[in-house]
């Protein structure tokens, strides 16, 4: 039986490989849909998150090109959140308005309208 020698490859610092995660969604149209809905929230405050969801979707790109993948996933989940808080504000906001108009009648707009004239 002959003695066969195995050579272990070596391994240099350049043999490593580095995984680039995707860049995560910056949720843009979210964030715009939400600004502008959130003009029928009280005291505008769904218009305020909307425009802060859109900052933070415009840092997802940024940060993704620096290579700060946490904080570009970071920015993008605070899209979400802000955007979610803002649609929820609409649409409580709604059913508020919806309730107020089952209760009172179309009467009571007439007449809350009717002191602006």
């Amino acid at each position: 039986m002959e003695n066969q020698n195995f050579e272990q490859p070596s391994q240099s610092s350049e043999d490593h490989f580095t995984v680039t995660p995707s860049m995560p969604s910056n949720n843009l149209p979210l964030a715009i849909i939400s600004t502008i809905l959130g003009c029928c929230s009280p005291c505008w405050i769904g218009l305020i998150l909307g425009i802060i969801a859109i900052v933070y979707s415009s840092q997802v790109r940024t940060k993704y090109n620096a290579q700060d993948y946490d904080g570009a996933l970071q920015a993008a989940k605070n899209v979400k959140i802000f955007s979610f808080i803002s649609l929820g504000l609409v649409v409580v906001y709604i059913i508020i308005q919806l309730v107020i108009l089952s209760i009172y009648g179309i009467g009571y707009y007439k007449n809350y309208f009717k002191q602006f004239r």
